[in-house]
């Protein structure tokens, strides 16, 4: 486990880092990015932060990914809908 801030997380598994690096490529494929990119690095690090909060389906995973705008180097974050929790099961 890691603790940050005051909050502990469990470490993400081999299971986990393989199918969140799947869900990653995919999207890269489809945007034409490279995977080292920095769009590609911010959506990842958003990628874990959903994971974190609970979302562990890759296709739920991969539909807020395919939400996000990518605007040159930088990503925006979907918009959250009205009543939508912050956390989700997968």
């Amino acid at each position: 486990m890691t603790q940050h801030s005051g909050i502990t997380k469990p470490a993400l598994q081999p299971e986990d880092i393989t199918m969140l690096r799947a869900v990653l490529r995919q999207w890269c494929r489809e945007k034409s990015c490279g995977i080292g990119s920095p769009a590609a690095q911010h959506v990842a690090r958003e990628l874990v932060s959903w994971f974190e909060c609970g979302i562990r389906n890759p296709h739920k995973l991969a539909g807020l990914m395919r939400h996000m705008h990518v605007d040159g180097p930088t990503v925006s974050r979907p918009a959250a809908k009205a009543g939508q929790s912050g956390r989700q099961d997968g």
